[in-house]
């Protein structure tokens, strides 16, 4: 298996190499430095944890001895090698990881056939979280924005002198300076409802809750995951009025990774306790008894 693995990774460097330098002549692509996320990184990171923890299962289907699988996986991974060249060269360097990770799960479902399954389903889940943020800031960026900005200038303005304007809040400071901030998608928490999308795909692959139970947990993260941005923005309005605007502005950087952590743990905790079916634990009495009866 090391010898197919070797030659399946040594092609997929080929194909990603040849159909890079192509599409960089063709296109005359020029590149953009882009402003770094962490979101990506962070779904990324998710997604290859596990499969790093399902690597013995993905292993077991590898051990084949042909060098090549069944037709039907073939045509598969060939159809996404295919697609896989003709994705426009993105000037995102997340899409462009995405178009290189299609290549290399196109070309292991050729050589390992069933074994790609879970890659594939990982890389996909990957692709449409990446994704997710920017369809929501095209399609309804806007609305929810303005959504956003209505809740949390209600939930301020119970505390502090807080009035908004479409995606703009005006808030006056304790020592009584006025300060306007504007928000967009992206402060309403469309890479948190990202983050959170992975994380209930990627459980639901490694542990399915009762079928009954995958909506409502569904939604309880939904809500729950766009109230603890909400409470991220109050506190950031509550930081402008007691410490002012650059105090805020330091703790714009840090809030999100404090409360989504917190959250995340309150949400896996009640996934496990409400979601998984427990197991029905027979007491020794009751096996004396059915003993008995026999």
């Amino acid at each position: 298996m090391d010898k197919k693995l070797f030659i399946w990774f040594i092609v997929s460097v080929a194909i990603i190499s040849g159909g890079y330098f192509g599409s960089l002549y063709f296109q005359n692509q020029i590149f953009i430095p882009y402003e770094f996320s962490a979101h990506p990184l962070v779904i990324l990171l998710l997604c290859v944890a596990v499969g790093w923890l399902k690597r013995d299962s993905i292993q077991k289907e590898m051990n084949h001895q042909s060098m090549l699988e069944e037709p039907i996986y073939i045509s598969v991974g060939l159809l996404v090698i295919f697609i896989s060249l003709l994705m426009p060269l993105s000037t995102n360097p997340v899409f462009v990881l995405f178009k290189f990770l299609l290549t290399f799960v196109g070309l292991f479902f050729v050589f390992f056939g069933a074994a790609a399954y879970l890659p594939s389903l990982l890389l996909f889940v990957y692709g449409f979280s990446v994704s997710f943020p920017i369809l929501l800031n095209e399609f309804f960026g806007t609305q929810y924005s303005l959504i956003t900005t209505s809740l949390v200038a209600h939930a301020a303005g119970l505390f502090y002198p807080v009035d908004f304007n479409g995606q703009t809040i005006s808030t006056i400071s304790s020592s009584g300076v006025q300060s306007m901030i504007y928000i967009d998608a992206e402060c309403s928490g469309s890479a948190s409802l990202a983050i959170f999308l992975t994380v209930f795909a990627l459980m639901m692959i490694d542990i399915k809750p009762r079928n009954d139970r995958i909506l409502p947990l569904f939604f309880f993260g939904i809500i729950g995951t766009s109230l603890q941005n909400i409470l991220r923005l109050v506190v950031l309005l509550a930081t402008n009025y007691h410490f002012g605007s650059d105090s805020m502005w330091l703790m714009h950087s840090y809030a999100g990774y404090i409360l989504f952590p917190v959250w995340f743990a309150i949400f896996i905790y009640v996934y496990l306790k409400v979601g998984i079916e427990k197991p029905q634990v027979t007491s020794f009495s009751e096996l004396e008894e059915s003993s008995n009866d026999r």
